[in-house]
């Protein structure tokens, strides 16, 4: 397995501004309520979505081959930018590659989304593997901007994603978050367009307050707002532990199962992040 190849997805970059609000009191430890159960789940799809206009970037900072010197690198990612987005200015110093997008009124795309701001790369050259630092400055979709770093160390078998960041929807509301994930191919002939099996951890603060979420053997798609298998344990800001796992029901489809421990309950979750909660009569 080579976890190095070209990419080409459809990147899902509304951001949900789901407005759930938990009540405020004394923190109740018999377990979630279906308000708190509910309010989990539109911070998971908005989480996923939000976490969408950085993945398009780290596609294209996938185009090289693990093994080659710190200017063959560069100079690959800097072809592969140049052939998807002219319109945007690349430029190498060094070790390191600018990635200038403009403004959003320059209509500079990538794979048919209009991106503005500058992303920079620093690229280190290891024995075994190679690490790429992504600095993100006012980077925007129109939808979300985000600030902040990443970085990525690429082996032969996975990659290690540790990210520190501010995302800030149109309305002015700011997530800051910070992960620590180890990712490994879905499917090694459809390389990351196939989807990718994620384990570790991912913590946020909102205005509800700080999640923590532990990820456990989840396999995402990047066109899909939450995981379509595995489990994720996720610390709500009232301390209360919420369980959830998840199935694909169809192309367009995943059942999220939400167990808050007094209760279980089922969300549907389309592709463009709408959640609707499944009763006795849907099953």
């Amino acid at each position: 397995m080579t976890f190095a190849p070209r990419l080409t997805t459809t990147l899902t970059t509304a951001f949900l501004g789901l407005g759930l609000t938990l009540t405020t009191g004394c923190f109740d430890t018999s377990g979630a309520t279906n308000i708190e159960m509910r309010a989990a789940v539109g911070e998971i799809v908005a989480q996923g979505q939000a976490q969408a206009i950085e993945n398009e970037i780290t596609e294209i900072t996938t185009s090289f081959t693990i093994g080659g010197g710190v200017q063959e690198v560069l100079q690959e990612i800097k072809a592969f930018l140049e052939s998807q987005a002219p319109c945007s200015t690349v430029e190498i110093a060094d070790s390191t590659l600018t990635m200038d997008f403009g403004t959003l009124d320059d209509n500079c795309t990538y794979n048919n989304h209009t991106y503005a701001g500058v992303v920079t790369i620093a690229v280190t050259v290891e024995a075994d593997a190679t690490v790429i630092d992504h600095t993100y400055a006012d980077f925007s979709n129109g939808t979300i901007t985000m600030n902040g770093t990443k970085e990525v160390t690429y082996s032969a078998q996975s990659r290690r994603v540790v990210t520190d960041y501010e995302f800030v929807n149109k309305d002015g509301d700011a997530v800051d978050t910070t992960s620590d994930r180890t990712q490994t191919l879905l499917n090694e002939s459809e390389g990351l367009a196939g989807g990718i099996v994620i384990n570790g951890v991912r913590a946020w603060t909102g205005q509800s307050g700080m999640w923590n979420l532990d990820i456990d053997d989840v396999e995402v798609r990047w066109v899909d707002p939450v995981p379509q298998s595995g489990v994720y344990s996720l610390v709500t800001p009232k301390d209360k532990t919420i369980t959830m796992s998840f199935e694909r029901v169809d192309a367009d489809t995943i059942a999220v199962i939400v167990d808050g421990g007094r209760n279980t309950k089922t969300y549907h979750v389309t592709s463009t992040g709408q959640v609707m909660e499944q009763t006795e009569a849907d099953a």
